[in-house]
């Protein structure tokens, strides 16, 4: 129920963010608290190398995915900022 709330709100116009920039801040939040967790996993693995190396290797890798999303969520509200921008002034239009 809560998502079709939220694809109405967006869709007239309601909601502050877009779906897309909603999905990429909510990925990135998930992944980051995932990082804790993986944490607490490698120090449980201590005694367990190839568990600890796994645990590490994906941690790894959710980091660039973050880095990565980090990267799109700025492109887009960069986006954002410059279509709110360009439409408050009326100028800088080009055809």
């Amino acid at each position: 129920m809560a998502t079709s709330n939220q694809s109405n709100t967006t869709s007239s116009g309601k909601f502050p963010l877009d779906n897309l920039t909603y999905n990429l801040v909510t990925v990135l939040y998930e992944k980051s608290k995932g990082l804790e967790a993986y944490d607490k996993y490698i120090k449980d693995a201590q005694g367990d190398q190839e568990i600890s190396r796994l645990f590490q290797e994906i941690r790894q890798q959710d980091e660039q995915h973050i880095h990565q999303l980090q990267q799109h969520l700025g492109r887009l509200i960069g986006q954002q900022s410059g279509k709110s921008a360009g439409a408050g002034s009326g100028s800088g239009t080009t055809r």
